[in-house]
């Protein structure tokens, strides 16, 4: 079908791809509360291929994933799954056994305190498989993922990456027809998500008839999908193919696509980010020398070395739990380094250092605001905690306002407000007290790209006009690109500082993200995959290669599947003594206070009684329960 849009940003209908739907949603709303999840969804997912779902976080897509995999129920609409309307009981306990789903979260669908072994057996025997046929598809998943000589490693001690393919794993072990996969490489390094799509493209070769959703928050991911399916605000802009969606709105990347199927106002004013080259001065914002920090025996910061020039916008790139937020903690003096040493404007960092704090703005992972207070409330207050003459806050609340788009909204709650205008009351949170130095832990994830390129033209302007220096952490390739200089973070330990474009050449690169890539390779293996993996061409499917195929679910209780969670937790205590403690030695207590504490037994009772009626029948009803319990009430009641 050929491409049309409006100039309304009105939804785009593409050709489809493959023989049928695999899924099929008609007229589909959820709402939580008051939030309309998704609104009159219709959708036809194509069978056999790879589909996903791009926007940003709070549009819908998790929703829509968990209504097709069973995990959520059907409010409003009609959801066909494998040739069946999802909500019948019947139906969904034949078809659960052909899906698989891997939740948002890096390792949501593993037992952290079970090794890679205990966790997938449990998976095998949920879905009815014998001991011999375990083992058999076990062995094969984990040769095939590099997870075989790492069996008896616990799940929470595998890095990002490794947790991943485990899920996956997990999610493979019964060879679904289905496989859905909820944002499955979000914060994970640039490596491990290469492995982990060439993975998917292994499994997709070797069984082609296996249909993949995936939700995802990386556009530049997205192209590799064989078709697309791009949300906002609970409704579907458009589907097709990638290249379609490039053809229809006449962009090259998947991202300025978004922005151009976006409704008119929702995209009005929006233009896109230039940043104007960085005059290097002499001043130093930011130094640290060796700087380390640890918890116990973990090393989560390893020998840092950078220095940052006065108004320099200076980018922290690497995945979740690599150290930039340790790191930011240690240089705002939240955290007191292990060794080494940092300096703000020349100034040693020292937590009791209030002057020097005052000089710096932080904007945390996590919004910083009070759900409570309004938004001028909440500015009102932070310009207070940071000694702002009381006189001079109502003049820079105005200049804040307006200067972050926040006039129409100093009397709404923060929590009533669009991600976006959070974003920014944030940043005027951070600014309230005129920082000379601004540091913001990944401010943008999860914001619609409009949002995030606005975001973007604020921090240039603080940079380029009142010279306030930027140190941000993200794990987005396209904003580390506007950074003056960005350091490559990985496992604790910095890989390289310089421009983006320098970094890009030194390593004969395309983009930044194949150039982070090579330096994560040339760093040497982490621990997880310093022993080889199998052959990349080893079959990673099971099917056919012996018996124990799954049985469907029963509607009723399944004394194998009460068994597996049963063995699970046995598991679990075993590896926690304190839980098998509490769990033993805590119930015996409770029940020792409990007989001992709690009796029936009431003797001497003094009461009182209201009495409403004030006649003789009541007054005799009431003496009569006095005198019908003796030993149990106490003289004669207080009439009141």
């Amino acid at each position: 079908m050929a491409a049309s849009a409006d100039d309304k940003g009105a939804r785009v209908t593409l050709s489809s791809h493959g023989t049928g739907p695999v899924a099929n949603l008609a007229g589909v709303s959820l709402r939580y509360g008051k939030t309309q999840a998704l609104d009159a969804i219709d959708l036809a997912v194509p069978a056999g291929c790879m589909v996903g779902l791009i926007g940003p976080d709070g549009v819908g897509k998790s929703s829509l994933l968990a209504l097709i995999a069973g995990a959520r129920k059907v409010q409003l609409g009609e959801v066909v799954v494998l040739g069946g309307d999802i909500r019948a009981v019947r139906h969904r306990n034949r078809v659960c056994p052909s899906i698989a789903y891997m939740p948002q979260g890096l390792g949501k669908n593993l037992y952290p305190a079970l090794s890679v072994e205990d966790n997938l057996q449990f998976f095998g025997r949920l879905f009815g498989h014998d001991a011999a046929e375990r083992r058999r598809r076990i062995d094969d998943l984990t040769k095939a993922t590099g997870l075989y000589h790492f069996l008896e490693r616990p799940a929470g001690k595998l890095s990002g990456g490794m947790k991943q393919k485990l899920g996956l794993c997990c999610a493979l072990i019964h060879d679904p027809d289905l496989l859905i996969l909820d944002e499955p490489t979000t914060g994970v390094d640039p490596l491990a998500r290469n492995q982990f799509w060439s993975l998917i493209s292994r499994i997709r070769q070797e069984r082609p008839g296996v249909s993949v959703m995936v939700a995802t928050a990386y556009m530049e991911e997205a192209e590799r999908f064989d078709w697309l399916v791009a949300m906002d605000a609970g409704k579907i802009l458009a589907t097709g193919t990638p290249q379609e969606l490039h053809a229809c709105t006449g962009t090259e990347t998947l991202e300025a696509a978004f922005i151009a199927l976006l409704p008119e106002e929702r995209k009005r004013g929006h233009r896109a980010v230039e940043v104007s080259p960085f005059v290097d001065g002499d001043d130093i914002a930011i130094e640290a020398h060796d700087l380390t920090m640890r918890f116990g025996d973990f090393t989560a910061v390893d020998h840092v070395n950078f220095r940052i020039h006065r108004g320099e916008i200076f980018g922290f790139l690497g995945s979740n739990g690599c150290g930039k937020t340790t790191t930011m903690k240690m240089l705002t003096g939240l955290l007191a380094p292990s060794d080494g040493e940092a300096w703000l404007f020349g100034h040693r960092v020292d937590a009791r250092d209030i002057a020097t704090r005052q000089r710096v703005g932080y904007m945390s992972q996590a919004f910083s605001l009070y759900s409570e207070l309004t938004v001028e409330q909440n500015l009102v207050l932070h310009a207070r905690l940071f000694s702002v003459p009381e006189p001079v806050i109502p003049e820079r609340l105005a200049e804040l306002t307006s200067r972050f788009g926040l006039a129409g909204a100093v009397d709404s709650l923060p929590d009533n407000l669009p991600l976006g205008m959070r974003q920014r009351l944030s940043l005027a949170v951070a600014m309230v007290h005129s920082p000379e130095l601004l540091i913001l832990d990944e401010p943008t994830s999860g914001v619609d790209p409009v949002a995030r390129d606005a975001f973007w033209q604020l921090l240039i302007d603080l940079s380029r006009n009142d010279k306030v220096t930027i140190f941000i952490s993200t794990h987005f390739m396209n904003e580390a690109e506007r950074c003056d200089r960005i350091s490559l973070m990985n496992a604790g330990r910095v890989l390289v500082s310089d421009t983006p474009r320098d970094i890009v050449e030194k390593r004969g690169a395309k983009t930044l993200e194949e150039a982070f890539i090579a330096y994560l390779q040339e760093a040497g293996p982490a621990e997880e995959d310093a022993i080889p993996e199998s052959p990349a061409q080893e079959p990673v499917s099971t099917v056919g290669q012996g018996g124990g195929a799954p049985r469907g679910l029963r509607r009723h209780f399944s004394l194998a599947r009460a068994l597996s969670y049963t063995l699970r937790e046995g598991l679990e205590l075993r590896r926690d003594p304190v839980r098998m403690a509490m769990a033993l030695f805590g119930s015996l207590i409770l029940m020792l206070i409990m007989g001992y504490g709690i009796t029936m037994d009431v003797n001497d009772l003094s009461y009182a009684v209201l009495d409403r009626d004030q006649t003789v029948l009541s007054q005799n009803y009431t003496l009569n329960l006095s005198e019908g319990r003796p030993g149990i009430m106490k003289n004669s009641p207080f009439f009141l």
